[in-house]
C-alpha cells in the first residue's frame, strides 16, 4: 500500500512537470532583430514607425513608452525628436505577425541657425 502511494505520488509530480514545461517554453523571450535605414514614417499617436532599408524593404515596428530611444549625440532623446528621413538603427522583437520596437539609435539632425 505504501509503495503504491509513492508510485502514484511520483506519477503526479511527473505529470505536473510535463504539463508546465510547454508553458515555460512559450514564455521564452523573443530574439531581438536589428534593421538599419531611414525613418519613412513616424506616427506618435498610434505608436508605430516604418523603417526603409537600403534595399528598399519596409519594416513596420510598434513602440511604447518603454522603448529605449538614443540620439547619437549627448543629451536626452524622445521619439518625437526623430524626423522623416533620419538615419536610424532599430532593434525589435517579433510577437505573432507584429514587430515591437525595443530600442532605436538615430543620428540627430543638426539644428538650423
Amino acid at each position: 500500500m505504501i509503495v503504491q502511494s509513492k508510485v502514484i505520488g511520483g506519477l503526479a509530480v511527473l505529470l505536473a512537470v510535463s504539463l508546465t514545461s510547454p508553458v515555460v517554453a512559450q514564455q521564452k523571450k523573443a530574439k531581438a532583430e536589428k534593421v538599419a535605414g531611414n525613418i519613412g514614417l513616424l506616427d506618435t499617436e498610434k505608436n508605430y514607425m516604418i523603417v526603409v532599408t537600403k534595399d528598399g524593404k519596409l519594416v513596420t515596428v510598434d513602440y511604447s513608452d518603454k522603448t529605449k530611444v538614443t540620439a547619437l549625440k549627448p543629451g536626452p532623446a524622445k521619439m518625437s525628436d526623430i524626423g522623416l528621413g533620419t538615419k536610424a538603427s532599430v532593434q525589435y522583437t517579433k510577437k505573432g505577425d507584429k514587430n515591437y520596437l525595443t530600442a532605436i539609435e538615430y543620428v540627430a539632425k543638426k539644428a538650423k541657425k
